[in-house]
């Protein structure tokens, strides 16, 4: 499995932001108020990501106070990671495209502005779960084996 790149990141955020932008642009009257509770899950998964990526680079390591992990766990643990920055990175293109379609409407009309806060609350916490998905892939990786991270085999 190959590293999640810019590359991969940016076609679920350009994907989702503008279906979400569009779905928005059309049915903006027959949708709810975005709930302040949307980005509260969404920032715990990031938190505990966080501590999942410390704990699984500690293994890799081989630091000493290390509580052991099967490689199955750690290879799990990659795998969430990635899968997180795919999930966060269309998280932010959603909240950008809400962003994109209701600023312009928030200082004259109460729900768009309700929406651009719940926006950039799910904006921030899609960053996060973004960067912890990215750290908790990368803390999977054996120091090793950092010269094949370019997809070469060592010279020899």
């Amino acid at each position: 499995m190959r590293r999640t790149s810019v590359g991969d990141l940016i076609l679920p955020f350009v994907i989702v932001g503008l279906v979400v932008y569009l779905v928005f642009r059309f049915f903006y009257g027959s949708i709810p108020p975005l709930q302040y509770i949307l980005p509260i899950p969404i920032a715990i998964l990031a938190i505990v990501e966080f501590s999942l990526a410390r704990r699984v680079r500690a293994v890799v390591h081989h630091d000493r106070d290390a509580k052991p992990m099967a490689a199955i766990s750690v290879a799990r643990c990659v795998a969430l990671g990635k899968a997180s920055a795919l999930v966060a990175a269309g998280i932010c293109g959603a909240a950008v495209g809400v962003i994109a379609r209701v600023a312009p409407d928030a200082s004259t009309v109460r729900a768009a502005g309700n929406d651009l806060r719940v926006s950039l609350l799910l904006l921030v916490a899609g960053g996060l779960l973004l960067v912890a998905g990215l750290l908790l892939e990368r803390a999977g990786i054996d120091p090793s084996t950092k010269h094949l991270a370019n997809g070469k085999a060592p010279d020899g």
